[in-house]
């Protein structure tokens, strides 16, 4: 089955190399194929500074290189930590505000190195147009998974959505095989990146391993059992073990590997459901999940469609995102072609979110690039009746769409487009406004007051409400913010006996705060004012 499907790509590759018409179809499609995220990507970079942004800059202003390779996130991973504080040092932390085309730079950096994964993932696809229609529809209602592209953090991710996509594609072609050993030592190692990173692996080779067991030698079967404990053992020892026994580990590492089985649970279902933000989103979920279940096959197609469509009801019915019920039907696809490689890989990153266990969408989104991977898999019928879907059509949409995307940047208001589009503009207004209220307050009389907001910005597990719908929320967390603040903006006038006690409240919207007065404002388009307010008392 892998030779065959090797062969069917390795013909399909080599056409499109020897026609110049095909190239451009082959262009033009993977463009449709990215333009769904990119088109929300371009709509708002770049973001000032938000969420862990003020922590790391904390840390980088205070701190040496050195610390890097301590405890400080919540899972042991140096090599990240190494690199985001070489990015967040490039970005210059004694400037505040921080420079925007620097983080312009970064952030396209970081979009791009997830085209490239995409691009892996594109060439390992059999039905390109409907790969191409699917994965855009995708990426245009489930974009939250991608909020990491406007924060330097999200290096973190890249190895992550790159090694998916190098697995991907080296299993198309046929070749993993003869590059396993490889694929296991870099993988292993990336487990000081991130442990998604080797967890996903591991996956993929155990279902590897089982679609090539009888071909295997003596030698071979060793070899593989050495390579899986090997990985197993990396991500346990950095997950579970170290957090428990190394005495130097933090709090927040102790805090996220000793998490409750009930709080995973919660995380596991809001990482979907901060996905799937509203209707239209469950919406095009159940019509992705009746696609799945129309591509497995002619038999008892209206049985499995009535099916799925009752189910459906009653996840709407219980507040349980359909995206899970998507990711079901794709599982059972590759079980029924009894492709374990893609099975226990799509297996592995549908849990991920439980892993993780704070809810945050960018868990979810690699179970969800397995599900559009999957979904056209096998489906030679609807690719033929796409047929239609020529290049010129796709370039004509993205002209179009960089035209809407133009438009709503110079501040026309574009029908259904702005409205749409009002959250993530709403996002990226209020870092700007973030950044320019902490910079007045370091040059103001009240400099030395401490710093407070009116609403929360947990973790979306403390905040679900508040991290789907965003209304009045802060763009980043007040534990962060308060680090930046007292680490690097606070003045010594906190030392005063008038100043203690004293505090500062940040709002972002919403109704006026009782016995305060606002003394600085920050005008906003998308996202209304935000204010500092003060002798009010905190919420």
């Amino acid at each position: 089955m892998i030779k065959k499907s090797a062969g069917k790509i390795s013909e399909f590759n080599g056409s499109y190399l020897s026609d110049p018409r095909a190239r451009t179809q082959k262009l033009s499609y993977f463009i449709l194929t990215v333009l769904g995220f990119s088109f929300w990507f371009f709509m708002a970079v770049p973001f000032a500074s938000h969420r862990e942004s003020y922590w790391w800059l904390a840390m980088v202003h205070s701190q040496d290189f050195a610390h890097a390779f301590s405890f400080i996130s919540s899972t042991y991973r140096p090599l990240h930590q190494a690199a985001t504080w070489l990015g967040f040092l490039i970005l210059d932390p004694s400037v505040f505000p921080t420079g925007v085309l620097r983080q312009a730079l970064f952030q396209v950096l970081i979009y791009g190195m997830f085209v490239l994964a995409w691009w892996l993932i594109y060439r390992a696809a059999t039905q390109r147009r409907l790969f191409a229609l699917v994965s855009f529809v995708a990426g245009c209602v489930f974009f939250s998974g991608y909020v990491h592209l406007f924060h330097v953090y999200g290096i973190s991710y890249i190895p992550v959505i790159l090694l998916l996509g190098a697995l991907l594609r080296f299993h198309a072609s046929g070749t993993f095989a003869k590059q396993e050993v490889w694929f296991a030592v870099v993988a292993t190692l990336l487990v000081f990146w991130h442990p998604f990173t080797t967890a996903l692996f591991v996956g993929f080779y155990f279902g590897f391993y089982l679609d090539t067991f009888w071909q295997r030698s003596r030698a071979q079967h060793v070899q593989a059992v050495v390579i899986l404990l090997v990985g197993m053992t990396a991500v346990a020892a950095l997950v579970v073990a170290v957090p428990r026994f190394w005495p130097d580990a933090s709090p927040l590492l102790v805090q996220t590997a000793t998490r409750p089985l009930d709080i995973r649970l919660f995380g596991f279902l809001v990482s979907y459901q901060t996905n799937e933000v509203n209707r239209v989103a469950s919406l095009v979920a159940f019509v992705l999940t009746q696609m799945a279940v129309f591509s497995t096959g002619p038999r008892l197609k209206l049985a499995a469609f009535l099916f799925v469509s009752v189910l459906s009801v009653l996840f709407l019915l219980k507040s349980l995102p359909l995206l899970l019920l998507w990711l079901c039907v794709v599982l059972m696809k590759l079980l029924r072609l009894r492709c374990w490689s893609l099975l226990f890989l799509t297996f592995t990153a549908a849990l991920l979110p439980f892993g993780g266990g704070i809810g945050t969408p960018i868990h979810a989104l690699f179970a969800i690039i397995m599900a559009i991977y999957v979904t056209p898999l096998g489906w030679p019928q609807a690719e033929k009746a796409l047929s239609f879907l020529k290049a010129r059509y796709v370039i004509g949409t993205t002209i179009a769409a960089t035209v809407v995307l133009l438009m709503v940047r110079v501040g026309f208001e574009v029908p259904i487009v702005t409205r749409v589009a009002r959250p993530l503009l709403t996002e990226r207004e209020r870092t700007y406004q973030l950044e320019n209220i902490l910079a007045w307050l370091h040059n103001s009389d009240y400099c030395g007051y401490e710093i407070a907001f009116y609403e929360k910005a947990d973790n979306p597990i403390d905040s679900v409400e508040s991290a789907i719908t965003r209304r009045n929320r802060p763009p980043a967390s007040l534990g962060d913010v308060q680090l930046f603040w007292k680490t690097v903006l606070q003045c010594r006038k906190a030392e005063h006996p008038s100043n203690k006690a004293r505090t500062a409240i940040v709002t972002f919207g919403g109704p006026a705060l009782a016995n305060s007065r606002p003394v600085f404002e920050v005008a906003g388009r998308y996202a209304g004012n935000a204010t500092v307010w003060i002798g009010g008392s905190q919420k």
